[in-house]
């Protein structure tokens, strides 16, 4: 059966997605928007004569950034303030203190595990009696974990407030940049749903271009 004519056939979509921090000091209902994890291959260069050739290198994991509306409670500025001393700083105020510097370990903790989790549509029949039972049951995806990523040993990078304006009526807003090591994508059970575990995919062995 061709994909159009096929109900079944949900394509992910961007606002079905969740993002856990830690044991939720971050409310996953104030985050806005977050960027999911990508990642590049670096290259070696090699000439010879008239002709370049080029090998891969290292893989390296660009940073993460997501936004949340600075709301006031739990107040999120200073949620995230906390984070910070957390990981170890301290404002030079004496000189107990004014050699105090953030560890990775520190980091790393303070921040708690992070994980982005897009999901399927529809529900799942054991939210029943709270919704009618087989409720978004007819397509396996529905109500699944369709894609998680976990970004391992990240911490807080940057932290950027909005600017404030008379004129303007938005909602304040906090972005946070992580710098994580590196991103496992679809592996254990998903915070707010099942993972479905995807199918193993075999390395080719022949050499078709």
């Amino acid at each position: 059966m061709a994909f159009w004519n096929d109900k079944a056939v949900e394509p992910k979509r961007k606002f079905r997605w969740l993002l856990s921090v830690g044991d939720q000091e971050i409310p996953y209902w104030t985050v806005k928007k977050v960027n999911r994890p990508s990642y590049e291959v670096a290259e070696a260069e090699h000439k010879f004569i008239n002709h370049t050739f080029y090998f891969p290198g290292r893989v390296t994991y660009n940073t993460v950034s997501f936004t949340v509306v600075d709301v006031a409670s739990p107040d999120a500025a200073e949620t995230l303030k906390q984070i910070l001393y957390s990981a170890g700083y301290a404002l030079p105020k004496d000189d107990l203190v004014s050699t105090q510097t953030i560890t990775k370990d520190g980091a790393v903790r303070s921040l708690g595990q992070v994980c982005i989790e897009l999901l399927g549509g529809g529900g799942a029949t054991g939210q029943a009696p709270t919704r009618p039972a087989g409720f978004g049951a007819g397509n396996p995806q529905e109500g699944k974990v369709l894609e998680k990523w976990t970004l391992h040993n990240a911490w807080v990078k940057k932290i950027e407030f909005s600017e404030l304006d008379y004129e303007g009526d938005e909602l304040t807003e906090i972005t946070i940049e992580l710098r994580y090591d590196y991103a496992e994508l679809n592996v254990g059970s998903g915070k707010f749903g099942v993972l479905e575990t995807p199918g193993q995919i075999t390395a080719r062995t022949d050499n078709t271009p």
